[in-house]
């Protein structure tokens, strides 16, 4: 007795319905696992441009903050900004009469003349004052302390670049000497000193997609925007779309505000934010 074999298998017909089928299941597979994937990459893209943005907002705001009262300047370059300060890296209050233990005229600070040394009531946080450092006596506008700074004025508000500085420790107050010796113009009402290192400035031109922190370079009388000679440069952010300034100066009565709003953008994504800060412009 013979027993045939039953063979089973695919048709041709039933192969393709079967390729057909498989190939429904892999697009439909491939886009529910290519939509998050891309919603991922669009967080992880807008999360960079928002800290790219806090970064750069949050620099300007310290420099602000920093800044000599009154020598925050402002100028349009085309459709963005240049913002220039001058940087102080210490101040304390100077001595402007005797006190106990404190009656020499080395002491006190003289205005009706040249002097060449005084002291500060209290200790700096300085040890000692570098080259190129000046001090600077009630600067009440922007105009003053850039001209004097370039001029060397004697009366003037702040020390020449030719005045060398030198702290020494004088009990519990600091002694600074001045050689050649300076009188500065006027007395600040509230006996404020700043030890200043130089102008700062932040330039932001949205056509080359970046804002520019300058350091490091001279005094100029006329506000630079553009990359000033010999200066020291770093971007801030390199995908700027725009970029918004405003500076509302201060009065006898209240601080200045600087208004910022920087936009970044990239593949799209746009993130915009702005931040205010408050600047002190008590000289």
């Amino acid at each position: 007795m013979h027993i045939r074999s039953i063979q089973a298998g695919f048709s041709l017909f039933e192969l393709i319905v079967v390729i057909v089928l498989l190939g429904i299941m892999a697009t439909g597979a491939g886009m529910l696992i290519t939509t998050p994937i891309d919603a991922y990459n669009d967080q992880v893209r807008r999360q960079f441009l928002v800290d790219q943005t806090e970064m750069a907002l949050r620099q300007i705001a310290r420099d602000v903050r920093r800044a000599l009262p009154n020598s925050i300047r402002t100028t349009p370059v085309g459709s963005g900004w240049a913002l220039e300060m001058v940087n102080t890296i210490d101040g304390a209050r100077y001595r402007d009469e005797a006190g106990v233990g404190f009656t020499a005229d080395t002491d006190i600070l003289d205005f009706t003349s040249a002097d060449d040394e005084f002291n500060f009531l209290g200790l700096l946080n300085s040890a000692s004052l570098a080259a190129g450092q000046r001090l600077v006596i009630y600067n009440t506008a922007p105009v003053n302390i850039y001209s004097d700074a370039v001029s060397g004025a004697d009366p003037g508000i702040i020390t020449p670049v030719t005045t060398a500085l030198t702290l020494s420790v004088n009990g519990i107050e600091n002694h600074v000497a001045m050689v050649p010796s300076f009188q500065f113009a006027q007395q600040s009402p509230g006996q404020r000193a700043f030890v200043v290192d130089g102008p700062i400035s932040y330039i932001c031109v949205p056509g080359s997609g970046r804002i520019t922190r300058y350091s490091n370079y001279a005094y100029a009388a006329a506000q630079p925007t553009s990359a000033p000679a010999g200066a020291s440069q770093g971007p801030l952010v390199t995908q700027l779309a725009s970029c918004n300034l405003n500076y509302a100066a201060g009065t006898a009565q209240r601080g200045g505000i600087v208004t910022l709003e920087i936009t970044l953008s990239d593949s799209g994504e746009t993130v915009s934010l702005l931040h205010q800060v408050h600047v002190d412009n008590v000289p």
